[in-house]
């Protein structure tokens, strides 16, 4: 019988003693915090396993790297890192209900409550090994910042991310705190994103653009009922997706074509989504395989809202260019976005200022990942008449 492991986010409670969403100061500079082991670790054999998290939060920006001292991966597992955010609660209601002014997230209050009820982690891609036999991945997430989060936790992932995989976290092996006043962090003077291990071959692999990618999916958008609440009602939006050796790339741009958009800031953010048991679009992959070695919330009601519920990953803010049109460019190393079937734009009404609720908030545009047909053949063809193929 699988065993409870600790629970995602008593990883966090742990490093940070209080995990207070806003407790994060980091807003400025360039921070290193060391990994330690979790209880699972050493029965999944990576007790011995060290390492540090580098981070700045205002650029949305992060570096993991472990070194294995002689540890190997379980055959088929592979290691993912999160930012992971502390559940809502009656306290923090507030702060978890000012992202949605136009309506609430998922446009389901259900779905958004179960949702709220658990711990939010975002994934950050998976590690993979450098020239030195060491692990690490090189994280950047568009126009964000990491004020939300309590610390980076790494899972192992018995379902090896392949195949029908579940996107939720696995079993957590590894975790660091991000706040200062309660976690022993060092200040990094210099820059050292990009530069190291299996990042330094993302940064040159990413060099030459997504053109030499795969094309998997492509999104078309249509404004959900709760967009006009957002003077959004004429807008649409396009996410294309790509898939290469080095993880995932993810282009979107939005098109407000004479929307006149809310009355102050104008937030948008794009997210890949997975259904829940319970709901959401799309079919839902959640599922125990990831959790041989324990589950990351060893508290039923909390287990059975993360499951319940759709998750859904961020994939960045669009910046605003100035004519009418949003874009973002987002990289996730080491993945593949193969569970997930909807993508969608929310309206963060908190502006995602310091502390703001990660998870999303008013959904205003929906579409389904095509993956197959007329469109995205024409596409894939088309690439690569360009690329010479």
């Amino acid at each position: 019988m699988k065993r409870s492991a600790i629970f995602l986010l008593s990883c966090v409670l742990l490093i940070t003693l209080t995990g207070g969403a806003v407790a994060q100061e980091m807003d400025t500079g360039t921070w290193s915090s060391t990994f330690s082991p979790t209880l699972v670790a050493e029965e999944v054999g990576l007790g011995g396993v060290t390492g540090a998290v580098t981070f700045d939060s205002s650029y949305g920006s992060l570096f993991i790297n472990l070194i294995p001292n002689g540890a190997e991966l379980p055959e088929g597992t592979v290691l993912e890192g999160w930012l992971v955010a502390e559940a809502c609660s009656l306290s923090k209601f507030s702060y978890c209900v000012a992202d949605e002014l136009y309506g609430p997230g998922f446009g389901d209050p259900g779905l958004n409550v179960l949702a709220s009820a658990a711990p939010y982690a975002l994934s950050t891609g998976v590690l993979l090994e450098d020239e030195a036999g060491n692990w690490s991945l090189d994280y950047h997430i568009p126009n964000y910042n990491f004020s939300p989060y309590d610390g980076v936790v790494i899972t192992a992932e018995s379902d090896g991310n392949s195949g029908d995989w579940d996107p939720r976290p696995g079993t957590p092996v590894f975790s660091a705190g991000m706040n200062p006043e309660y976690a022993d962090l060092e200040k990094v003077e210099f820059e050292v994103f990009g530069m190291i291990g299996p990042a330094k071959m993302v940064v040159e692999g990413a060099s030459f653009g997504i053109q030499f990618a795969e094309l998997v999916g492509i999104a078309n958008t249509v404004v959900t009922p709760l967009a006009a609440n957002a003077g959004l009602e004429m807008a649409v939006a396009g996410a294309t997706l790509y898939q290469s050796p080095y993880g995932a790339f993810i282009d979107l741009n939005i098109y407000l074509t004479g929307s006149p958009g809310p009355e102050g800031c104008l937030v948008l953010e794009g997210w890949v989504v997975d259904a829940g048991l319970l709901g959401g679009p799309g079919v839902s992959n959640a599922s125990d395989a990831d959790e041989v070695w324990g589950t990351s919330f060893d508290d039923f009601v909390l287990n059975a809202a993360v499951e319940a519920a759709p998750y859904a990953l961020s994939t960045g803010v669009a910046a605003d260019n100035g004519d009418g049109t949003l874009s973002s460019s987002s990289f996730i190393p080491g993945y593949n976005l193969d569970p997930y079937d909807a993508f969608v734009v929310t309206l963060e009404s908190d502006c995602n200022d310091h502390g703001f609720d990660p998870r999303p908030g008013t959904p205003v545009l929906l579409g389904m990942i095509e993956r197959e047909g007329e469109v995205i053949e024409g596409m894939r063809a088309a690439r690569q008449e360009q690329s010479g193929g």
